[in-house]
């Protein structure tokens, strides 16, 4: 029986905060979550470089097995539903937006960065890192990515792939603002595809 490779993390939305919501994707026309336990929270924040190798393997060995462990997981999963919300205005009420931007910015205000003064080449530059005091600091990096996703883009160039059975979102920043697919190698080859056999289909019923 061949070997069952697991979906791997999405990083086509052109932002950490669309790469983030696409972590929920549809397999076969049923939804499969990515964020499925702590560990793999970690691995898609160092892939999205929000977190460094040796800040996930200190967080994996001190809050694995803790009680809050299975809270973050479920508090991660909660964040994506409200950036689903925040990227498309006017679609929700607002009622909901409020809740939404409540939550973002209750993870805002426990932020707490450092910042360190370093000498490089003759010249001094800034290093700032984030500190983890408690495991609900780890959604603090998407909730800052969020800030400047909602301020800096146009929301109206998020799109989402146009195969039907793809939920996969991202930021549409061709030069004529004519993207499609989330990949021209997936998506964008399986419509093709699918188009062609229709069109050949159509042309065999006309011949008959």
């Amino acid at each position: 029986m061949p070997k069952k490779i697991a979906p791997e993390f999405y990083f086509i939305g052109n932002h950490p905060v669309l790469d983030f919501i696409n972590t929920k994707i549809a397999v076969n026309g049923q939804p499969l979550d990515l964020l499925h336990d702590f560990e793999a929270l970690l691995d898609w924040q160092v892939k999205a470089n929000l977190l460094t190798e040796v800040e996930r393997n200190l967080r994996k060995a001190v809050w694995t097995g803790s009680e809050e462990e299975a809270g973050i997981v479920e508090a991660a999963r909660l964040l994506r539903d409200h950036l689903f919300i925040l990227i498309q205005p006017g679609s929700v009420n607002e009622a909901s937006t409020e809740a939404s931007l409540q939550f973002v910015n209750g993870l805002l205000q426990e932020q707490i960065t450092r910042t360190t003064l370093v000498a490089e080449g003759g010249a001094y530059s800034r290093k700032s890192r984030m500190l983890f005091r408690k495991p609900l600091d780890l959604l603090t990096p998407v909730a800052v990515s969020a800030v400047d996703f909602l301020t800096t883009h146009d929301l109206k160039l998020v799109k989402t792939c146009e195969n039907p059975a793809c939920v996969l979102r991202f930021y549409d920043n061709s030069k004529n603002g004519t993207r499609r697919w989330c990949s021209p190698k997936t998506c964008g080859n399986r419509m093709k595809v699918a188009a062609y056999l229709e069109r050949q289909k159509q042309q065999q019923t006309k011949e008959s």
